[in-house]
């Protein structure tokens, strides 16, 4: 949705030359972002004008009509829709990067840098849960439903304290969702091998996580 949004208001800005909304994007190295999105979303779902619906995906359900869109603000966002509305988020991602400035995505890079900047920006941990929900969710339905959650209080205190171990644990992480992502598709049980490392890389998860609630 994020990107989504971003995507709007670049070509509100080229098409129209102006852009729809007043967010102060953040031009992280991973991407752009804004608080103020998060912000509004809260805000609507207190109003009880918008809905979450918590799982396996989150999603925000209008409880309302909203206000009709001018017509040259529709097609702008029906443009954005139908461009970019249903592509896998690593392609996505690299559209917007490559289109808006960023150049040589890497998908491992990012969920690195992502990982690292929490100590200095926790806004980053939204993010970077959110990509590896997006991209790995067949596979996180297969793991224990609290890994992710626990993944990101490790990262929290791995950031600050141990960045070596934050990488060691990330790229565990990847390495073992691309290769559950392989199988997700198929009937077939996990391999042995793989149910072993996801056993063992949640139970290194589950302990990091324990040393940062312990303080």
């Amino acid at each position: 949705m994020m990107k989504l949004l971003f995507l709007v208001d670049a070509i509100s800005s080229k098409e129209l030359g102006h852009r729809i909304t007043d967010i102060e994007w953040k031009r992280w190295v991973f991407g752009p972002f804004s608080r103020e999105v998060l912000d509004v979303l809260d805000t609507l779902v207190r109003s009880e004008r918008l809905y979450v619906d918590a799982g396996p995906e989150v999603r925000y359900i209008a409880l309302e009509e909203p206000p009709p869109l001018p017509e040259d603000v529709r097609r702008v966002v029906d443009k954005v829709i139908r461009e970019y509305g249903f592509m896998p988020l690593k392609m996505l991602l690299t559209r917007v990067y490559e289109e808006y400035g960023v150049k040589g995505f890497d998908w491992y890079r990012e969920i690195f840098e992502l990982a690292r900047s929490v100590d200095r920006d926790r806004d980053s941990v939204i993010e970077l849960v959110g990509r590896l929900y997006d991209e790995y969710r067949e596979a996180f339905e297969m793991l224990p439903k609290e890994m992710l959650a626990l993944y990101a209080i490790a990262v929290g205190h791995l950031s600050t304290y141990d960045v070596k171990r934050l990488n060691e644990i990330t790229k565990d992480l990847l390495d073992l969702l691309e290769e559950m992502n392989k199988h997700a598709s198929s009937k077939e049980p996990l391999p042995t091998t793989i149910r072993n490392r996801a056993k063992n890389l949640y139970t290194e998860i589950l302990n990091t996580a324990a040393e940062a609630i312990k303080g």
